[in-house]
């Protein structure tokens, strides 16, 4: 599975912080679901498009292999001009005496050309495959290959449900970690409020009213920090949409309904191998190296074409011959090519296609014990989630009320700032500790689904 890695989020850090303000974007915000995000993505994601492409490319390489035993037909075309004309030697004798040159002698030879000054020709030429082995199973090959192409493009679109939905969990968590470090320092700043008021009084030492602005500081650069990663989420996010990172973005889910699912348990969920892609395309491959394997043999076979060529031509000594006689010509043939021996250069090629062809096998059968593998590493990863999420839930809770109670003791005076601000501090521990649980939880529910043929 593909991670949102600090590699890509550093990266984006950078770009994002290089951005021009668009305030156009800003004021005709995107308010995407999870679903419609995945949906945008499955339209707009880079790698989903190239996917597409590759696929159309299948499309035409296939009907290219139909394409060679069906009829080819060519024509051409040519027009001469002869300054000086071929000639050859003959006796002498040949000739009428009226038309041999003065001073000729009996046995001498004389050049007479045959040719004329200007000529010209077209023709048209027909070629049909008759039986060619290979030309067979090539045909299959490329009907297996676009198979394969439909696949990737299936893994792809996998991949990018995937990334996408690993962002928009990313992007929720950072919002609520946003959610909650303003709910903090909105408690600190009414905190610091009634504390400076207490001193005033006489109520309150002057160390909590520092240890409160302390605090009320601490809050805020935690703030700033959740809030640039918050940021730094939704660029990734739009990323892997495929979408423009100045094109403001806006989350509609709520993280109680994006965990609803998550917290369902399934004992035993039912796994077919032979559903998941990974098997699909090893499954593929090995249909492919059977008829690469099967090309190799074919070519022990005879390869019989036939062909048609009509042509005509016409001669003159001036260059205007498109009057002149036109004589046709007409060619009927029939090819046989019948391979008798390569040195074993053709049977090695065979044994090595075999090799591949058992490799390949061997191949599906790793991936299948791996799948199987991952679906019980995956199953029991979630269940370990869940249970750590459960404890992680509980945590926050009890620090919360521990946190709540504190601020009730801290205006009543029963207890100093110090004492406060580690509480406070527990429970911005657990509530750290609860996000990272929930994002952990989501990322093994999505590792399930994946491995289940399901996302």
């Amino acid at each position: 599975m593909k991670q949102i890695t600090m590699k890509h989020i550093c990266a984006l850090s950078i770009f994002m912080l290089l951005l021009p303000i668009n305030s156009k974007g800003q004021s005709d915000s995107l308010q995407l679901s999870l679903q419609e995000a995945i949906e945008y993505a499955m339209t707009h994601a880079y790698e989903k498009v190239n996917a597409d492409y590759d696929v159309e490319g299948a499309q035409k390489r296939l009907w290219e292999s139909i394409a060679l035993g069906l009829p080819q037909v060519s024509g051409s075309a040519g027009y001469n001009h002869n300054p000086d004309l071929p000639v050859s030697l003959f006796p002498v004798e040949i000739l009428p005496p009226d038309m041999r040159p003065p001073g000729s002698q009996p046995g001498d030879k004389v050049p007479i050309s045959f040719a004329q000054a200007y000529d010209a020709n077209y023709s048209i030429s027909v070629n049909q495959l008759i039986f060619d082995g290979s030309y067979i199973v090539g045909l299959k090959a490329a009907s297996v290959f676009k198979t394969l192409r439909q696949q990737q493009r299936d893994k792809t679109s996998i991949e990018v449900r995937n990334m996408v939905t690993q962002a928009y969990y990313l992007a929720l968590t950072a919002r609520e970690n946003v959610t909650t470090f303003k709910r903090s320092l909105a408690v600190n700043e009414r905190t610091l409020k009634e504390t400076r008021a207490y001193f005033k009084n006489g109520f309150r030492e002057e160390t909590d009213v520092v240890q409160i602005e302390l605090m009320m500081s601490n809050s805020k650069s935690r703030l700033l920090e959740v809030e640039r990663s918050y940021k730094v989420a939704l660029a990734v996010l739009k990323f892997s949409m495929g979408m423009d990172l100045t094109q403001s973005f806006i989350l509609t889910e709520k993280m109680e309904s994006i965990l609803a699912p998550t917290l369902l348990k399934h004992d035993n969920p039912a796994f077919n191998v032979e559903n998941h892609i990974d098997y699909k395309l090893a499954d593929s491959d090995v249909s492919t190296k059977k008829l690469l394997m099967r090309l190799e043999q074919s070519q022990y076979l005879p390869k019989i074409e036939a062909n048609y060529t009509y042509s005509k031509y016409a001669f003159g000594d001036e260059w205007n011959i498109f009057d002149q006689d036109w004589f046709p010509s007409q060619v009927i043939g029939l090819n046989l090519s019948i391979p008798i021996f390569t040195s074993g250069s053709r049977a090695a090629k065979v044994k090595q296609e075999k090799l591949n062809y058992l490799k390949a096998q061997n191949t599906r059968t790793m991936v299948t014990e791996n799948l199987t593998k991952d679906f019980l590493n995956a199953n029991t990863t979630l269940s370990t989630k869940r249970e750590q999420f459960a404890n992680s839930l509980k945590n926050k809770e009890l620090a919360t009320r521990i946190y709540d109670l504190s601020l009730i003791k801290f205006q009543k005076g029963l207890i100093n700032s110090t004492e406060l601000s580690q509480n406070e501090s527990q429970y911005i521990e657990a509530e750290l500790r609860y996000i990272e649980s929930t994002l952990a939880l989501l990322q093994a529910h999505i590792e399930l689904q994946k491995i289940l043929s399901q996302l």
